[in-house]
């Protein structure tokens, strides 16, 4: 029989697990929904405990084009990193009111 403890370590694995695979189904969804603007095209590749999802918007076997061939396209390609986005988004976060950033 499970202890408690091992009960209970059970349940907070499956719920995480079951929070990553909402995030999941949004972030797909929402890289379909811009796909779906003229001129836009997305790839998105997740790679979570060697098991991948991916979506594309287009069909064709060359797309998503190599990294090789997207880092020397013209105009350069406008690379980002986890970094970027937190320093992204502790710009945003100074920038708001104290009540503001007290509703999040």
């Amino acid at each position: 029989m499970d202890t408690l403890k091992q009960k209970n370590e059970r349940i907070k694995r499956k719920r995480k697990n079951e929070g990553i695979k909402r995030r999941m189904e949004t972030l797909v969804k929402k890289v379909y929904e811009l796909g779906r603007f003229d001129g836009v095209d997305v790839a998105l590749i997740i790679c979570k405990h060697g098991r991948y999802t991916t979506y594309r918007s287009r069909d064709y076997k060359t797309w998503p084009l190599p990294m090789a061939k997207i880092e020397t396209a013209y105009p350069l390609p406008k690379s980002m990193l986890p970094k970027d986005i937190e320093k992204r988004l502790s710009e945003y976060n100074k920038t708001k009111s104290p009540r503001e950033s007290n509703r999040h």
